[in-house]
């Protein structure tokens, strides 16, 4: 996903990207395209870009163990820069860019934040594989398994 930003002038453009999970060495766990919607804001000395991906998973429910396919999305954003400072450093939202750099790309940042938004714990949230709720029980009514217990109590207290 590479973006050309030779003879930008100064303004907002937007970009809309198809990927194959493949491409982004996803694909153990990403199914179908990678969408990617981008807004990049030109500046004199920068280059704001704002970016939306998303995907479909195919995950294992932790609870239930079946499959289940869960759409990923996730948004940030990054800065790239022409920096003239030689102390500048890179970090993963800050990029500095030489003078003459034509393209951009933003596969690795894609792949990154799609990686991290995938939930610790996979749910599958079907009916059936949710918990039940605990039932209001009658207090009267004693577990057969505690009576030999409530008649070892009842000896103790004669």
């Amino acid at each position: 996903m590479q973006i050309n930003i030779s003879n930008l002038s100064e303004g907002t453009y937007s970009y809309n990207f198809l990927e194959d999970p493949k491409n982004l060495a996803i694909e153990e766990v990403f199914q179908g395209p990678v969408a990617v919607s981008v807004t990049l804001e030109k500046s004199l000395n920068h280059l704001l870009l704002s970016v939306r991906a998303s995907v479909k998973g195919i995950f294992i429910c932790d609870r239930c163990a079946d499959d289940f396919e869960e759409t990923i999305e996730t948004a940030f954003s990054s800065v790239y820069s022409w920096e003239n400072d030689e102390t500048a450093e890179e970090d993963d939202d800050y990029h500095i860019i030489a003078h003459d750099q034509n393209m951009i790309d933003i596969s690795e940042s894609v792949k990154e934040y799609l990686t991290i938004a995938v939930p610790l714990k996979h749910l599958c949230r079907r009916a059936s594989c949710e918990i039940p709720l605990r039932e209001a029980h009658n207090e009267d009514a004693i577990d057969p398994r505690w009576e030999k217990l409530k008649e070892l109590k009842k000896q103790q207290r004669q």
